[in-house]
């Protein structure tokens, strides 16, 4: 049987089908080209030409590099920048720039506001977010960009940016919109205006946007924004949510009629409703919904719906009501009160466009006399059975029992594909499971994953329990800015004990962190004709340069003893006692591109003179790096002291391996930023889908060095938590480095999932353990690292889990939870070797004791390198 808990996900994922603005976060084309320049209108330019306002897209360099209006701006000035999307969006952000001009430009956008349009209002509208201030803080130089999140969200077809500012300016802007499609079908809604509690919560729909009186009519707003509203009403986050009625404030009942784009074919409605009967809130006791073709008169026979009273749980419902199948443009909901107020927070429709053509009711509907009542589809009239006829006694007995059969063959069918579809057990498997046996006490016998009673750990001295890096999601001071999502939580053990000022960190505790909010690749720099020529290796080179890359680490395997646990933990306590991280001088740095933007704030690639080497000496060549900046606007809870930005940028400069993207050094003057390394190629996951499909044996080593590399994090106990192709750069000769800057580039928005609503984890990388129960070891990095394999070997052309949804996938995950064997493994791809398929099998194991280290994984990819090239 699933648990309760995925049943609760899994009904949430089913039942609440409303826009969630949290993932309407991509952007929506002004970047990326896909909005064309016919559609970017302005009142004026400087010049035609050369600032145009099709030249006002974010991050690119067009011509003179941004849009210009003519005039100097003030705070009257009514120059605008237009962009049409033609179809209604939901609009959740929005990001300007200056004109960076190639360096040689100084006009910026300190402030701004926005106006929208769209074909329900007919009119222009004034944006103002919730704080009620209308005006949007812009930019403070001319290369970095400043995001906005709306807040409420914004419904509109045009948008207007209106450039502001307090002293008279030259002002120049590039911009973005941020969202989505509004697939709603949701026009409007109207409704009573809301009433105001005796506590002075307000309950009206502060956001609504269309005509305001006693009935608010013709505009969108609360009900429809995809919040929803929290059990305390004056929760001060979530007050703004509810919209509420008092049934002594009115003579009739709250009624809310929506309109549609188009006449639909609706399944079901679900209102979110507060039930604080404590303080006279609760559910409505009756809904009565009716529909309308025309939108003047509504059909008879409406859908009633009886509410149970709840004077138990005050929690916050949703209350579903089908609608079987019901036809409208226009829907009425009536409520009625079953205490002293009604309180809403959202109201969501499943719904189909109708196929056929109707015509709108007339004033008096034709009332039908016999035992049958009559249904209109496409204008003609369709007898049906009435309840007390035998016939419809008959068609109802004859339904369900057709319906048990179909169930019957759906079960036996399941689990028939299943069986045949169970991961097959590999002998590496075999001897883990072998060792079990031999040591079941060592194992939880409930199934949930712990290591033996500390014996690795002892073994190699360090003083932490078995599950200290285990924990979920706590929060490490320099994962906004650092090169890596997860930062070694045994590093306070051996930290603390060092002499110098470095580790004097008693009261800082080092912990997993939550994922990194370090921005993720966009797109990756694209090199000329002459370069391309020498950016990469003859299929020769890369050949021999893999041959001697394989036999060189497995000769050294064997001849060799590898560092023991602790060995690696005393050479990285050395480390961190004798690194210095350079001053990089911020006027050595180029921007280039934005990469990704984080809550904290915003990585670029750049150009960078005098970048660092290995060895320690300053190269003169220009190289690319990364930089991650601290936001500007950053409050002051969130910026570190300059102690801590040098000790957590230390942690990471001490990390020794050519497979991890290293620390180059650091701009300690404000805004505080951090130099990383990047290599020319991009993220390995943008550079497979382009470039021409490597030989088997380049993936093969493409695939070892990332062993490589998280084999070095295995060894320190990190934990990685978002291993896959996206977060791992390629450079020349096919040479790989392990990062984080995949994490949140909006170019991978869909990679990532809200579950319950906590922050977005890589769903169809993680293992079960960290989904359902936020659990995070190095075997779940184990599990993402497979996946990452198939990823590989399929150039990054086969999504994992490409035929299921996501919430398709989370329950596939719960079957590993309730160990009902019915867990069903990435299938294997045409261009996966089969033998490494059954490696990849093992490392989705429903018990991570039973999945292989990465010492193990990169054995055996080094085997088959070896074996490809010779």
């Amino acid at each position: 049987m699933v648990p309760w808990v995925a049943l609760l996900l899994l009904a949430r994922a089913c039942c609440l089908p409303a826009l969630d603005i949290s993932q309407c976060i991509a952007p929506l084309g002004m970047e990326s080209g896909l909005i064309p320049d016919k559609d970017i209108t302005a009142s004026s330019s400087f010049n035609n030409d050369n600032v145009a306002p099709q030249n006002g897209r974010l991050n690119q360099e067009i011509k003179s590099g941004a849009w210009c209006p003519k005039s100097q701006i003030t705070t009257e000035s009514t120059e605008w920048l237009e962009i049409n999307l033609h179809s209604v969006h939901v609009i959740t952000a929005t990001g300007t720039q200056g004109r960076f001009g190639n360096s040689q430009g100084v006009e910026y956008a300190e402030e701004y506001s926005l106006e929208y349009w769209r074909p329900k209002l007919g009119k222009w509208m004034r944006y103002r977010p919730a704080d009620g201030r209308e005006i949007l803080p812009g930019n403070t130089n001319t290369y970095l960009e400043k995001k906005n999140h709306l807040e409420p969200p914004i419904w509109a077809s045009k948008i207007r940016f209106i450039p502001s500012s307090s002293h008279r300016r030259t002002v120049c802007m590039r911009v973005e919109l941020y969202g989505c499609y509004w697939n709603v079908g949701i026009v409007a809604y109207s409704m009573p205006k809301g009433d105001i509690r005796s506590n002075d919560v307000g309950l009206t729909d502060s956001i609504y946007d269309g005509q305001w009186g006693e009935e608010l009519k013709g505009g969108l707003g609360k009900l429809v924004d995809g919040q929803f509203g929290g059990d305390e009403i004056r929760e001060a986050a979530k007050n703004l949510a509810w919209v509420g009625w008092r049934n002594d404030s009115r003579p009739t009942p709250p009624v809310i009629t929506f309109e549609f784009d188009k006449v639909r074919e609706f399944s079901a409605v679900h209102i979110f409703c507060n039930n604080k009967f404590m303080r006279d809130v609760q559910v409505f006791s009756e809904a009565i919904i009716s529909f309308s073709i025309g939108g003047r008169h509504f059909q008879d026979e409406p859908i009633r719906y009886a509410s149970v009273g709840d004077n138990i749980f005050e929690n916050s419902r949703n209350v579903s009501i089908k609608l079987h199948h019901r036809i409208g443009k226009w829907v009425r909901i009536e409520m009625r009160f079953s205490a002293r107020w009604i309180l809403i927070s959202e109201v969501v429709f499943d719904s189909d466009v109708a196929q056929g053509n109707y015509t709108p009711e007339s004033s008096k509907p034709t009332q039908v006399k016999d035992k049958t009542k009559a249904i209109t589809t496409n204008n003609v009239p369709i007898p049906t059975a009435h309840q007390d006829d035998p016939l419809y006694m008959a068609i109802v007995v004859g339904v369900l029992t057709a319906l048990v059969i179909l169930l019957i063959v759906a079960v036996f069918l399941i689990i028939h594909r299943h069986r045949h579809r169970k991961c097959f057990a590999s002998p590496l498997a075999k001897t883990t499971i072998a060792q079990k046996r031999a040591a079941p006490e060592n194992y939880n016998t409930c199934g949930s994953s712990m290591l033996p009673d500390n014996k690795m750990i002892i073994d190699c001295g360090l003083d932490v329990k078995s599950d200290e890096y285990q924990e979920p999601y706590q929060a490490l001071k320099c994962a906004p800015y650092f090169s890596y999502s997860t930062v070694l939580l045994e590093m306070k053990d051996f930290v603390k004990d060092s002499n110098t000022a470095l580790s004097d960190s008693s009261n800082y505790d080092y912990a997993v962190p939550e994922l990194s909010s370090a921005p993720l690749l966009t797109k990756r720099r694209l090199l000329d004709d002459s370069s391309a020529a020498t950016a990469l290796m003859s299929d020769h080179e890369i050949d021999m340069e893999t041959r001697r890359s394989c036999a060189g680490s497995l000769r050294s395997k064997h001849s060799t003893r590898s560092p023991s646990q602790q060995e690696v933990l005393i050479d990285l306590k050395r480390r961190l006692e004798t690194t210095n991280v350079i001053e990089f001088p911020r006027h050595r740095l180029r921007m280039i591109s934005k990469l990704a933007e984080g809550a904290f704030g915003t990585v670029y690639v750049a150009e960078a003179d005098g970048v660092p080497e290995y060895n320690g000496t300053i190269t003169s060549d220009r190289r690319l790096v990364a930089v991650k900046f601290l936001c500007h606007d950053a409050s002051l809870k969130e910026r570190y002291i300059m102690e801590e930005f040098e000790r957590d940028v230390r942690i990471l400069a001490a990390l020794s391996s050519p497979h991890l993207a290293r620390v180059l050094g650091a701009c300690r003057s404000p805004p505080l930023a951090v130099v990383l390394e990047y290599l020319e190629l991009g993220d390995l996951c943008s550079f497979l889908r382009t470039t021409v499909p490597p030989s088997l044996a380049t993936l093969m080593h493409v695939a070892t060095q990332i062993a490589a590399g998280m084999q070095y994090l295995e060894s320190l106990n990190f934990v990685h938590r978002d291993l896959a192709a996206r977060n791992c750069l390629v450079g020349k000769g096919y040479q790989v480095k392990i990062s984080d800057f995949g994490t949140d580039n909006e170019v991978y928005a869909c990679d990532y999932y809200k579950v319950d609503g906590r922050i977005p984890l890589p769903l169809r990388w993680a293992p079960w353990e960290s989904v359902l129960r936020g659990k995070y070891t190095t075997k779940s990095d184990v599990w993402a690292f497979a996946v990452t394999l198939h990823e590989i070997f399929t150039l990054c052309r086969r999504r994992p889990y490409e035929h299921l949804t996501e919430a398709e996938v989370l329950e596939n995950l719960s079957h590993l939870q309730a160990d009902d064997d019915l867990f069903e493994c990435i299938d294997r791809a045409p261009g996966v070797p089969r033998d490494l398929y059954e490696v990849m099998t093992d490392c989705w194991r429903r018990d991570e004791l039973e999945r292989p280290t990465f010492a193990e994984m990169h054995l055996i990819l080094q085997r088959k390198c070896l074996a490809l090239t010779t």
